[in-house]
């Protein structure tokens, strides 16, 4: 089957996840018991071991629906404040593990329709996402579903005094397979137009259920109602998948010949959680934005809104800290590419054209910058930021540049080198 284009992704670098849905409401907590283990709060129906064995009950879960009401959730904030960072995408959970569609869907009315909003949230991130001019990506649960009878359910046991849940047979899933999740994903595709989807597994187990027969009538799908549409190499194959995606948070240290891209989180959780105040830094997440965009991978973001739908101060403030920084370094991120030299130990280089972009993570104290051999013929070098020149001087194979004494912005400062 023909593959869509993928340059939009390649030149995007920068995208945004969000978890929002029924478990953004206890928030990590179930009748005052805070979850363990993972602290995945989008996991907590399930998670391991958690309130008892077996997990929360349907029925129990399920009183979270008619509570389900975020009346501060502001899809149209929300993408002006992604686009404003710098992000050129959005994914967003369509349908999680629990097997809750956040849109109108006429497959099943285990969804939106069954809560007292009645909001489509899919139908209204989508309208942001083209008003501000980002792309459009659905992360869809196709391989554990907790809601269909027969859908997978996660891969116990994980820890010795947990139970071994009892997977759907093979009749069963494929009635899940061919009744839901098919029907579900062309529903999206019919509904919302997107320009990406997410799919979500991991691990051995996973294959006994999406097996390669199940995963090429998925595929088929896509490609025949919707050819413009990216899939992501976590559907369970990497055979023709338009990207890769890394494990969670998982930052590779080489570069990768393939689209790839890695999802990370601003604190731990995916899904909100009241208890997670792990915040990483904006240097951090500066910086593994840069070390993917040098190795031709990007970074996928995630930020988990409250129940209600508003967002909590460390991500507005995290979101707005990135923009600063996105916003004067465009032209180095933004379509750049890898520059096939070894990588230095003071930073990364991206690369556009006739003009290297050197980021520089550590100003040495003396000022003098070693940059080794290019594949240009460089002949000028200015801050980006500042537009100041600075000083090339010949070593051999490489140049030493001059810096200010003073470094523009001590996360990560550019340098653009100009050739001929």
């Amino acid at each position: 089957m023909p593959q869509p284009d993928n340059t939009w992704f390649r030149d995007a670098k920068f995208g945004l996840f969000m978890h929002f849905g029924l478990y953004s409401l206890p928030a990590g907590e179930w009748k005052g018991t805070k979850m363990g283990r993972n602290a995945y709060a989008e996991w907590i129906r399930y998670q391991w071991g958690y309130p008892q064995p077996g997990g929360i009950p349907k029925a129990e879960y399920d009183t979270l629906i008619p509570q389900f009401n975020p009346k501060r959730f502001n899809a149209d904030l929300i993408i002006k404040e992604a686009a404003s960072a710098g992000m050129k995408y959005l994914v967003v959970t369509t349908k999680h593990h629990d097997g809750f569609a956040m849109w109108h869907s006429r497959v099943s009315k285990y969804s939106v329709d069954s809560t007292p909003s009645h909001r489509d949230i899919i139908a209204e991130l989508t309208a942001a996402c083209r008003k501000y001019g980002l792309k459009v990506g659905f992360y869809y649960s196709h391989w554990l579903d907790w809601e269909y009878p027969g859908g997978g359910l996660p891969p116990w046991p994980e820890l010795k005094n947990d139970p071994e849940l009892q997977q759907p047979t093979d009749e069963a899933y494929e009635k899940y397979w061919t009744e839901k999740c098919l029907p579900q994903v062309q529903e999206l595709i019919e509904n919302f137009s997107p320009d990406l989807f997410w799919f979500d597994s991991w691990g051995k187990k996973a294959h006994t259920q999406i097996t390669p027969a199940r995963l090429s009538r998925l595929i088929k799908l896509i490609r025949d109602k919707s050819p413009k549409t990216l899939i992501n190499g976590r559907i369970g194959t990497n055979e023709g998948v338009d990207f890769l995606s890394t494990d969670d948070n998982a930052f590779p240290e080489k570069l990768i010949e393939t689209p790839w891209e890695t999802s990370g989180t601003m604190n731990h959780s995916w899904g909100y959680n009241k208890f997670d105040h792990a915040w990483r830094s904006t240097r951090e997440m500066l910086r593994n934005l840069v070390n993917n965009a040098s190795r031709n991978g990007n970074f996928q973001l995630n930020i988990g809104p409250r129940g209600d739908g508003s967002l909590e101060p460390a991500v507005l403030r995290r979101l707005r800290d990135l923009g600063a920084w996105t916003s004067v370094n465009a032209d180095a991120l933004f379509g750049s590419r890898p520059v096939p030299v070894p990588e230095p130990k003071w930073g990364r280089f991206t690369q556009k054209g006739n003009t290297i972009y050197a980021h520089v993570y550590d100003w040495p104290a003396d000022l003098k910058l070693q940059v080794p051999k290019l594949p240009l013929e460089i002949t000028s070098a200015r801050v980006l930021e500042t537009d100041e020149e600075l000083t090339i001087e010949s070593i051999g194979d490489g140049f030493t540049l001059t810096l200010p004494k003073v470094m523009p912005d001590d996360r990560i400062t550019v340098v653009t080198l100009s050739a001929r």
